[in-house]
């Protein structure tokens, strides 16, 4: 599963998300302002972004100072990171590594966070036993994903935009958790499973205004409702 994984997100780094590089610096502005809302900090904090993608907002949050680092499976979107990074004049480092086996040293980060990543893992408990491993004792976990493959009442939708991920993701997507029910609810229960205490979650209407302002068409229909973004911080182990 995790060669097809990987193969499928390889293919796709040649496109993704290039829709709304021509305005990549108010995407940009969004995230910042989301991190400003959640971090409530002016101190510079070590960060981590699991499955950074083209690192979008591992870049946001680097440009606002502080210490970030990208992981990501797929080698080729490691490069697209790394492409934005420099052409945004922003310094982040990016390692290779699998998101339910993190190649970093315990208890180093004060924030660990993804985008779109949960749906697509095998073993989401990995995933999360992972992110306490990382984050120190109080550390902040946010995640966000979004209910996929599936229409405003439920019900499967049956073709993707991509026929290479109907292929490659055939066997994979009946043995993702996830992929189906994606609901923030569901999130939340199994993050509270995980050693974490839940502080709040919410749609990101923020950033689904940014998107439908710069929607390619049909694009906006992948959504049935804006993303979730759900926060949490590790439980110390003195309590």
């Amino acid at each position: 599963m995790k060669n097809n994984i990987v193969e499928y997100w390889d293919f796709r780094s040649s496109d993704y998300h290039t829709e709304y590089a021509h305005c990549i610096d108010e995407e940009m502005d969004v995230w910042k302002s989301i991190f400003s809302e959640i971090l409530l900090t002016d101190k510079k904090i070590r960060a981590l972004e699991v499955g950074t993608g083209p690192g979008i907002l591992a870049i946001s949050l680097a440009a606002m100072g502080h210490d970030v680092t990208g992981v990501d499976l797929s080698e080729s979107m490691l490069g697209k990171a790394d492409a934005n990074a420099r052409e945004k004049g922003v310094n982040i480092s990016l390692l290779q590594g699998d998101a339910e086996k993190i190649p970093l040293k315990d208890g180093e980060y004060d924030f660990v966070f993804s985008k779109y990543l949960l749906w697509t893992l095998p073993q989401p408990d990995k995933f999360l036993d992972e992110h306490s491993r990382l984050l120190k004792d109080g550390g902040l976990m946010m995640i966000i994903d979004g209910l996929w493959f599936q229409n405003p009442d439920g019900t499967e939708k049956e073709c993707s935009r991509f026929s290479r991920f109907d292929e490659l993701y055939a066997d994979v997507k009946p043995n993702l958790p996830l992929a189906k029910n994606n609901t923030p609810e569901r999130i939340t229960d199994l993050v509270q499973s995980h050693g974490f205490e839940v502080v709040s979650w919410r749609f990101l209407d923020d950033y689904f205004s940014f998107l439908e302002r710069n929607d390619p068409p049909g694009h906006a229909a992948a959504y049935t409702q804006p993303p979730h973004m759900i926060l949490a911080k590790k439980i110390s182990q003195g309590r």
